[in-house]
C-alpha cells in the first residue's frame, strides 16, 4: 500500500496518526457484515468523532463506502467543496432559512418538523429542483422524531404532487450499546416496523428504511434493512463494552482485534527538570514530590483535549514506559514523571493514546478514569491538531 504523505512531524507539538490499514481492515469487515446490497453510509459529524472529517471521508470512499451522514449543514457543504458527489444525509437541524442550500447541493434531509416540511416545499419549487427526505420515525429514543399521531400528516403531505421527495424512514434505538439485555431494542424494532409499514400502505412502498447504528450492525442483522449508519466503530472503537461482550457471546472466535484503533494522538517533551522532594507540582498543589523527581512537561492540556479530569490520574508513554500524570492538567500544558524512564531527551515523541513499545493507551481506558465514554474522548481532540494519514 501506498504511504501518504504529510508534514514531517518533527516540527509539530501534537499530532494525530490515522491509520490506514486499520481503517481499511474494517471498514471492510462491516461491508462483509451487511453485504454488497446494503447501503454503507459513514457517519463524520463532529469532524468524523474527532478523526479527521477530510482524511476520513477519502479513506471511507476508498475502502468502499456508499454515502455519508452528518449532523449539520455546514459539515454537508464542506463534503461538498472538498469535491464529495456521494449522497449526505443531515441528520441535524437546518435553520427553516437555510433550506434552499439543502436543495441546490442535492443533499438528504432528515425531516421531523411540520415546519420544515411546508418551507422545504416552498423553497424546492423557487429552484425549480426536487428533493429527498428521510422521516425519522419516533420509536422510543425521544429526540427528534415524528410520532404515530403525527405521522399521517407527513404522509399526506408527501403524497401529494410536488418537488419533495420521501425517499427514507429511519429511527434510533435508545438502549442497544448500555446493556446486554435488547428488550428495548427489539421494542423499538418492533415498532419501527409498523410504522414502516404505515409509510408504505399510504403509497411509499419503495421507501428506504434505516436503523442500524455501530452496536446494531455488530450485533443484529434483522436491524440492516436497506442502508446502516456506521459511526464510532468504523473507527475501530467499541459502542460500550457490553456490546463487544454481546458480540463475543454471539462470535466466539472473533476477539476483540475484530476491530481495530484507527487513532493515535503524540505530543512531544518541551522540557525536562529535576524537582526536590517535598515539593508541589502545579496548580492547587494536588501533588507532592516524595523524592526527587524528574518531570517532563508536554505542551498540550485541556483547550486541546486532553481531559483536566486526568489530572493525577492518568499517564502517558514515554520510549516505551508509563510516565504518570503529576499535578493538573493545564489549559496548555501538561507534567509526567520520568524518574524511572532512562535516557528521555528534549523533544521525545509522547504517545497520549495509542502504543508505544508493548505498552498501549486506549482511548476507552481514559474514559474509564474520567466515568464517560470513548466517544467524548477522541471528539473532544482539539480540531486545529494536525490529522495525519499513516500506513
Amino acid at each position: 500500500m501506498k504511504k501518504t504523505e504529510h508534514p514531517d512531524t518533527r516540527n509539530l507539538t501534537s499530532w494525530v496518526e490515522i491509520s490506514e490499514s486499520a481503517y481499511a481492515s474494517n471498514l471492510q469487515f462491516f461491508r462483509r457484515l451487511v453485504g454488497p446490497q446494503v447501503e454503507l453510509s459513514v457517519v463524520v459529524k463532529s469532524n468524523a468523532y474527532g478523526h479527521g472529517w477530510l482524511p476520513i471521508s477519502r479513506l471511507a470512499v476508498k475502502y468502499g463506502a456508499n454515502s455519508f451522514c452528518v449532523h449539520s449543514l455546514d459539515e454537508a457543504l464542506q463534503l461538498r467543496q472538498a469535491g464529495f458527489g456521494q449522497d449526505v444525509l443531515i441528520m441535524g437541524y437546518v435553520p427553516l432559512g437555510r433550506l434552499e442550500e439543502v436543495v441546490a447541493h442535492n443533499f438528504r434531509l432528515v425531516l421531523y418538523n411540520r415546519e420544515t416540511l411546508e418551507a422545504l416545499i416552498i423553497a424546492a419549487n423557487r429552484l425549480k429542483k426536487t428533493v429527498r427526505v428521510h422521516l425519522k420515525l419516533e420509536t422510543g429514543t425521544y429526540r427528534q422524531g415524528i410520532d404515530e399521531r403525527a405521522l399521517p400528516w407527513f404522509l399526506e403531505a408527501l403524497s401529494q404532487p410536488g418537488p419533495v421527495q420521501l425517499e427514507g424512514v429511519y429511527t434510533h434505538f435508545a438502549n442497544i450499546e448500555d446493556t446486554t439485555n435488547h428488550d428495548y431494542a427489539f421494542r423499538q424494532l418492533e415498532k419501527f416496523r409498523a410504522m414502516s409499514q404505515q409509510v408504505r400502505r399510504r403509497g411509499f412502498p419503495e421507501v428506504r428504511q434505516h436503523a442500524a447504528c455501530s452496536a446494531a450492525i455488530l450485533l443484529f442483522q434483522e436491524t440492516h434493512f436497506q442502508m446502516v449508519r456506521l459511526g464510532i466503530s468504523q473507527y475501530g472503537l467499541w459502542p460500550s463494552r457490553e456490546t463487544f461482550v454481546s458480540y463475543k457471546i454471539k462470535h466466539t472466535e472473533n476477539g476483540e482485534d475484530v476491530l481495530r484503533p484507527v487513532l493515535s494522538w503524540k505530543t512531544r517533551v518541551a522540557q525536562l527538570k529535576w524537582v526536590p522532594a517535598e515539593q508541589c507540582i502545579g496548580y492547587g498543589c494536588t501533588y507532592q514530590t516524595t523524592r526527587d523527581t524528574r518531570l517532563a512537561i508536554l505542551p498540550v492540556g485541556y483547550a486541546d483535549g486532553y481531559d483536566r479530569r486526568l489530572s493525577n490520574q492518568s499517564y502517558v508513554l514515554i520510549r516505551g514506559k508509563r510516565a504518570p500524570v503529576r499535578g493538573r492538567v493545564c489549559m496548555n500544558i501538561l507534567m509526567v514523571d520520568v524518574t524511572d524512564i532512562p535516557d528521555v531527551q528534549l523533544e521525545d515523541p509522547v504517545v497520549l493514546i495509542g502504543s508505544q513499545g508493548s505498552e498501549t493507551i486506549t482511548a476507552d481506558f481514559l474514559a474509564g478514569l474520567i466515568g464517560t465514554i470513548n466517544y467524548e474522548v477522541v471528539t473532544r481532540i482539539n480540531w486545529n491538531i494536525p490529522r495525519l494519514v499513516v500506513p
